[in-house]
């Protein structure tokens, strides 16, 4: 049986900036990733404010290929100047701690949450 799997992307501007939002589900691909990379580009090169937020759901990612793993961290370093914060969403201390190990990659501020709610209005704090 196929599990259901891929990652959504979604952009807001509002007064802080632009937030671009993710939410992974299931077991990543590669393909999953070349799917997104271009919305996040375009959403960077229209972007005119100076902030750049991300909002990560991790709470239903089960795993990825390995491969992948190694994807994420260049597609970190390739973001890393553009965000200055970011907020995971996730529901386990595995999770948790690679939002850490993320955290060093990303550079701004990142923090770790397990409410949706908490972690958009943090986003929008000063």
């Amino acid at each position: 049986m196929n599990e259901y799997h891929g990652i959504s992307v979604a952009t807001e501007v509002n007064e802080s900036g632009l937030l671009i939002s993710f939410k992974a589900v299931g077991s990543l691909t590669h393909k999953d990733y070349l799917v997104i990379l271009p919305v996040v580009d375009q959403a960077l090169a229209r972007n005119h404010r100076n902030t750049v937020s991300a909002l990560i759901d991790i709470s239903e990612l089960t795993g990825w290929e390995m491969g992948e793993a190694l994807h994420d961290i260049r597609i970190a370093f390739q973001y890393s100047e553009q965000f200055t914060k970011t907020a995971v969403i996730g529901s386990s201390r595995l999770q948790h701690i690679s939002s850490i190990l993320g955290g060093w990659i990303l550079g701004g501020r990142t923090r770790f949450f397990s409410d949706g709610n908490t972690a958009k209005n943090w986003l929008d704090s000063p």
